[in-house]
């Protein structure tokens, strides 16, 4: 009986011995295979600008008035600074704001007139510049915007993050978004 308990925990300290160093060759492997993710990369621009329509379609899913905005959230801080005066001017004005862009209705500047559906970036092309930051250009799509809207985003590096430094309307002959709020904003001010 003695020799038949040793055998069983010889088997047993083996077998439990094969599954410690099956799971650690596994987590090994992954270790090796796994690549960093370093800020200045084209794959960390993507997935940023990816990151932006996921919570973009995640707050029109679940509104929250307590979360962050687009803007607040991936905006550089210029960018949310002049928008918040756009924003300021537009609840005081009878008009239909900044980005009422008239027969073309309401145009929002992170997805343009795609609003159907699920809003996503494709075909993400990514410039990174000497200076730190990146351009990119992609198309914004909806359920109903199969073909895409040209877009394309400048992008800088603030608070560890890649953010959104303004923002062209590649359709309408590169219309550069952030100019023409400051302009808005410059404007309101002078008519206050």
């Amino acid at each position: 009986m003695n020799k038949l308990f040793m055998i069983f925990a010889l088997v047993a300290i083996i077998s439990c011995g094969n599954k410690t160093n099956s799971a650690a060759s596994d987590a090994d492997s992954t270790i090796v295979n796994e690549v960093s993710d370093t800020l200045y990369t084209v794959e960390a621009v993507e997935k940023q600008v990816n990151a932006v329509y996921a919570y973009w379609n995640e707050l029109r899913e679940h509104y929250d008035e307590n979360k962050p905005s687009i803007d607040d959230l991936f905006g550089s801080k210029e960018w949310q600074r002049v928008r918040n005066e756009v924003i300021a001017i537009d609840r005081e004005c009878e008009c239909g704001g900044f980005f009422d862009f008239g027969d073309e209705g309401p145009l929002d500047p992170w997805t343009y007139d795609c609003y159907e559906g699920y809003v996503s970036a494709n075909d993400i092309k990514v410039k990174l510049q000497t200076d730190g930051t990146a351009e990119v250009r992609f198309l914004v799509k909806d359920a109903v915007t199969t073909k895409g809207v040209p877009m394309r985003w400048l992008m800088q590096v603030e608070d560890g993050q890649w953010r959104v430094a303004n923002i062209f309307f590649e359709k309408d002959d590169n219309f550069d978004v952030l100019m023409n709020m400051r302009a808005y904003a410059d404007e309101g001010k002078n008519d206050m």
